[in-house]
């Protein structure tokens, strides 16, 4: 593997799988929110069985319901609705929706299939007015992974015919996903009543309504054990919950049974996470393995010991969380570990990692990681800026992180950022001060003309203020 200086991408199919899926509409028949923005008020997952009423266990959209194949049969969804499908011989599905305001919208239409990263499907949507009258698309495009179109439309009812015009009747699930481009900044928060909650939170959606086999617990307390986790949860592409020291809370066990988990591997000794939260877990049936070492120093090359051979590592100063929770996304797509280092003292252990790597990205100023440290690494290379909200920039910007679709953590604590980093592969994860926007992260805004916005944590962690500084930005 080269030194990256660009992030790995994703293949279009997944790029649209991950961005839809970070918005999920949630209008089943069992569930009282009936559109995203019901949702987004609601801004915590508290208990198990609000989960399963959310929606995200099963797809969290809307399901086709048969007979829809006439204009009139038309199943009602919404613009903020993902809906899912099939098709039978012959088959075409319609979807009514309803235009409203007093202005032509913007509205983009994607339809793909789920159950294959390439389909032979031959996906085709087609809009027409209430008269019947087809409406022309200024934006049509279809390929192995699906189809996308835009159309500008002035408020009213339309209808969106879908179809596979190769008419396999294969029995593959589609979904349909029409949504309104907004002028306005897209700004979403994820958030619990508190940081096991949110975790939680943050994992459900990362799940996208997909089970997920494998589960990664740090302790809610301390960063130390945990700053090394997100390479590990990429490698096992799982989601990081949180528990408390010496119980497993019960927003994280349901989420765990939520999503159908069947391994759970533990970050640090017994003096993070004792062995009653480990032996809890065992009696829930799960496969339970923990990954620690004599300090936060050892448990990172343990940690590092676990995922494939890599021919680069992230150093970052062991004694704060901002500059490797920054990296911790690109360090896990990259599959690149994250080593820790004390400020004038590169650790035995850390030391010994060494001879496995033949490059380093050192994260922080010589402030946090001096010349001492830095001239003992192979083939170093810093990244770095005046303080961890310019790092969190300066690393967005040495690896062309996508400035369109960024991740917000505080910077004052170290549990939603975590929780958040394995849910922003390719995406910049921003650091900011609790109460305002900072200036760097700001400026980042603006040159970038940065559109989509995701918040990990409560008001109490990102104010209401920092949303309201970025829709200042387009005023």
């Amino acid at each position: 593997m080269k030194r990256v200086k660009k992030f790995v991408g994703f293949t279009v199919a997944a790029l649209l799988t991950s961005t839809l899926f970070t918005t999920p509409a949630l209008a089943t028949s069992e569930t009282p929110f009936k559109s995203l923005e019901d949702f987004k008020k609601q801004k915590q997952v508290p208990n198990a069985q609000e989960v399963e009423l959310l929606g995200y266990n099963d797809w969290g959209a809307f399901e086709e319901e048969e007979p829809n194949n006439t204009m009139a049969q038309a199943n009602h969804i919404t613009t903020e609705d993902l809906a899912v499908g099939t098709f039978t011989k012959g088959d075409k599905d319609y979807y009514k929706i309803e235009i409203n305001g007093d202005e032509e919208v913007d509205l983009s239409v994607s339809l793909f299939s789920m159950d294959v990263d390439e389909t032979n499907m031959q996906l085709n949507v087609n809009v027409y007015n209430s008269t019947g009258e087809e409406m022309d698309s200024y934006f049509k495009d279809s390929d192995e992974y699906g189809f996308a179109g835009g159309f500008y439309l002035n408020p009213g009812v339309y209808y969106l015919e879908v179809s596979d015009l190769a008419d396999l009747n294969n029995g593959e699930t589609y979904m349909l996903s029409p949504f309104v481009i907004e002028e306005e900044p897209y700004i979403d928060r994820i958030a619990g009543e508190d940081r096991y909650h949110t975790a939680a939170a943050i994992a459900v959606r990362r799940s996208g309504g997909y089970p997920n086999d494998h589960i990664i617990l740090a302790t809610g307390a301390d960063f130390p054990d945990a700053l090394a986790g997100a390479p590990l949860a990429f490698y096992y592409d799982a989601p990081i919950l949180l528990t408390r020291k010496n119980a497993l809370p019960q927003i994280t066990k349901s989420t765990i049974d939520v999503l159908g988990a069947k391994h759970v591997t533990i970050l640090g000794g017994t003096g993070a996470i004792s062995k009653d939260v480990e032996n809890s877990l065992v009696k829930l049936g799960l496969d339970v393995e923990r990954i620690s070492g004599a300090d936060r120093y050892e448990t990172a090359t343990a940690i590092a010991e676990v995922l494939p051979p890599s021919e680069g590592a992230v150093v970052a100063y062991g004694r704060n969380f901002p500059d490797a929770l920054s990296i911790a996304p690109v360090a896990a797509s990259n599959m690149m570990p994250i080593l820790l280092t004390e400020k004038s003292k590169l650790p035995e252990a850390t030391k010994q990692a060494m001879n496995d790597y033949d490059f380093t990205y050192v994260v922080g100023g010589s402030g946090v990681v001096d010349q001492k440290v830095f001239s003992q690494l192979p083939d170093p290379e810093r990244i770095s800026g005046k303080n961890r909200y310019s790092t969190s920039i300066a690393i967005a910007e040495h690896f062309e992180l996508e400035p369109q679709f960024v991740n917000i953590a505080t910077g004052a604590d170290f549990a939603d950022a975590l929780a958040g980093a394995t849910y922003t592969y390719g995406e910049p994860l921003l650091l900011t001060p609790t109460n305002y926007l900072s200036p760097e992260v700001k400026d980042y805004f603006v040159k970038n003309e940065t559109f989509y916005f995701t918040i990990f944590g409560g008001t109490a962690a990102v104010s209401e203020n920092v949303e309201e500084e970025i829709l200042e930005l387009f005023e």
